[in-house]
């Protein structure tokens, strides 16, 4: 990991970001001085966050991509979501400033990620940030779509059927003009996000697709039934 101090390249990824939303560009360097935000790259296969560790800041990606992931009881990686330019990530344990983190942020590829001290958005002290309420305002609408996002991965966990997981989910993509819905996942991190095999899975969904049920094209899905 090492810091970069030019970050005008990025701008607009970061203006993509939705904490930043209705903030002009030209604003940045005010509001990335409140937030003490600092630029840095990791390496493929770097930890970003471990497990365990403190978890301070929350990210945005900038280039590359990022694996939120969790152990389970049986000491097997779970596969919570992956991260790719312009997605943040950890603005819940942020905020609650945790000293434990039950999850770890891991760099897929080569990635730089601002990093951002939330505690700032958070706090009663008086502040010279004019969009401060505007930065409030985006993080409760983030920290609203993480708990539908959560709640989804109940939903999920809690079908018995692998066909009942992958339906449930592709359901909650949204479809491009031609009706596909795009999984953000290699085969094997899909397996892990859905707590399936990745054999099975390529079963279910070969057998799906052989009774007419989905259409696939690599990452790509088209639900042909409601």
């Amino acid at each position: 990991m090492h810091t970069l101090r030019n970050y005008s390249e990025y701008i607009p990824v970061i203006a993509k970001a939705k904490l930043f939303e209705h903030i002009p560009t030209d604003q940045y360097d005010s509001v990335f001085a409140h937030l003490r935000a600092s630029v840095r790259r990791f390496e493929k296969g770097e930890y970003i966050q471990r497990l365990g560790e403190p978890l301070p800041y929350s990210g945005i990606v900038l280039d590359g991509m990022v694996e939120g992931s969790f152990i389970s009881e049986n000491y097997n990686k779970i596969n919570m979501n992956q991260f790719t330019a312009g997605r943040s990530f950890g603005e819940a344990l942020a905020c609650v400033k945790t000293t434990y983190s039950p999850i770890q942020l891991q760099a897929l590829t080569g990635c730089t990620v601002m990093l951002l001290d939330l505690k700032q958005i958070l706090s009663d002290s008086p502040c010279d940030c004019r969009y401060q309420p505007v930065l409030s305002a985006n993080l409760i609408k983030i920290l609203a779509s993480e708990n539908v996002f959560s709640n989804l991965k109940l939903r999920i966990a809690n079908q018995k059927a692998i066909r009942d997981r992958i339906l449930m989910y592709l359901h909650s993509l949204v479809p491009d003009a031609e009706g596909f819905v795009h999984v953000p996942f290699t085969q094997t991190a899909f397996a892990e996000f859905l707590g399936v095999n990745r054999s099975a899975l390529s079963r279910e969904l070969g057998r799906m697709q052989d009774e007419g049920l989905i259409l696939v094209d690599g990452r790509a899905i088209r639900l042909l039934r409601p």
